[in-house]
């Protein structure tokens, strides 16, 4: 008699059983979407995903805090500094052309009459594009107040420092992350091709793809479409950082460029994958490298791009840091693999690059079939050789001993920040808008 009740008992257990079985799991890139949305405090943000032959976005937010409207395929975007692998891949485009070297000098693409300091070697292209060219971060001098990022220096402000510099530049020997190696850089191929440089990036990036809304220069009806975050520079022409951090885009022109990096639509775009991809350094080449492990150790340095090596929980990937202007973004691919991730959110006051970073790592990961597990943060290492031994190869190398803390906190300016509960809180690329991130 008492089997009856039991069976009544277990029917709704069946059916939702039942119910949830027949629910689809939740797909990885949902999951990790929104857990990197979530864990990153962002305003807004925007995701495109490749693997294989499909291709999907995702959205989440808001354009602008209280705008209640959440970005989509065609908001604009500042791209930052993946602005950079753009730069690299005119460069690919114009040695295919024969029309310049990678190992030319850049003295030979300097403007008339300027002359670049003397060094144990020539600054040459393939420096500039590696970070290895013995140019400072930015350029060094007092920026005029209130002027908003991307805008300063311009041509003629960076070329006049650059001739006059008494700075002592070691090309080849160390990798200093440079934004205005990059301006330098885009200079020289503009010169080098005799052309306004975007007019060389038009021909050779947006036309070919179609990238309708990828720009210096938005339009009012482009910037009415500018999503906004903490600390956001105003939509205004961006051509002082040609090429270094200036292109604005939308995620549907980022698909496009994605696809072409992973499946280039005929064999000379595929010869221009390869070229723009390739890497030139090893890390142990180098007798140090600052500035470019925010997203994970840098094994390999190319044309603007990073190669992490792979792993058991993780397949080879090529990656491209990026942030400014209240912009934070990633591009990581995992070419083997048919993977691609980008993601450009806008950030809060409490944005942290590491939860983006990570997430688009794991994701990709994942995807390429892998089981991924929490990405630990890259250990200093050593230079190439026994005699190398003791010398630190990158910037996170041993801490500040006791009494040069307060002076080393004191020294870091923008880079730390203090959370509610009084604890130090590391911020790498979240800087204010007056500042370039990677």
């Amino acid at each position: 008699m008492r089997i009856f009740p039991l069976l009544s008992l277990g029917l709704p257990l069946l059916s939702t059983l039942a119910q949830a079985a027949a629910q689809p799991a939740e797909s990885p890139i949902d999951r990790y979407g929104q857990q990197i949305f979530k864990n990153s405090r962002a305003i807004g943000m925007t995701m495109v995903v490749i693997d294989k032959n499909q291709t999907q976005m995702r959205f989440y937010g808001e354009t602008r805090s209280g705008s209640r409207q959440t970005p989509d395929a065609d908001s604009l975007v500042r791209i930052a500094s993946i602005s950079k692998a753009m730069t690299g891949e005119v460069l690919s485009a114009l040695t295919l052309d024969k029309k310049v070297k990678l190992d030319d000098p850049l003295q030979k693409y300097a403007p008339a009459g300027v002359a670049l300091p003397p060094a144990g070697q020539s600054i040459t292209l393939l420096n500039l594009a590696t970070h290895t060219s013995g140019v400072p971060r930015e350029m060094p001098g007092e920026k005029p107040k209130d002027t908003p990022v991307f805008v300063w220096p311009n041509v003629q402000q960076r070329w006049s420092w650059l001739s006059g510099t008494k700075n002592k530049l070691a090309p080849g020997q160390r990798a200093q992350y440079s934004n205005l190696g990059f301006d330098l850089l885009a200079d020289a191929l503009s010169r080098a091709s005799g052309k306004p440089y975007p007019v060389l990036f038009r021909e050779k990036i947006t036309v070919p793809l179609g990238m309708k809304d990828t720009t210096f220069s938005p339009s009012p009806a482009q910037c009415a479409r500018l999503m906004e975050g903490y600390g956001a520079s105003p939509c205004v022409d961006t051509t002082a950082a040609i090429g270094s951090g200036g292109i604005y885009s939308t995620p549907r022109d980022m698909q496009r460029w994605l696809q072409e990096l992973l499946r280039p639509q005929n064999e000379a775009r595929r010869q221009l994958r390869d070229q723009t991809l390739r890497m030139h350094l090893q890390r142990a080449d180098l007798s140090s490298l600052r500035g470019m492990d925010v997203a994970g150790q840098a094994d390999q340095l190319g044309l603007a791009w990073i190669r992490m090596e792979p792993s058991p929980n993780s397949p080879e990937i090529i990656q491209k840091t990026a942030g400014g202007g209240g912009f934070l973004g990633y591009a990581a691919l995992a070419p083997r693999n048919d993977v691609a991730v980008w993601v450009g959110l806008t950030r809060s006051g409490g944005t942290h690059y590491q939860h983006l970073s990570n997430g688009v790592n794991k994701l990709v990961a994942e995807l390429s079939g892998y089981k991924p597990v929490a990405a630990p943060m890259p250990k200093p290492t050593l230079a190439k050789g026994k005699a190398a031994r003791g010398k630190a190869a990158v910037a996170q190398a041993a801490p500040a001993k006791p009494r040069a803390k307060k002076a080393a906190r004191k020294a870091a300016g923008p880079k730390t920040a203090v959370a509610k509960n009084g604890a130090k809180k590391k911020t790498h690329l979240v800087k204010t808008s007056a500042h370039r991130a990677q």
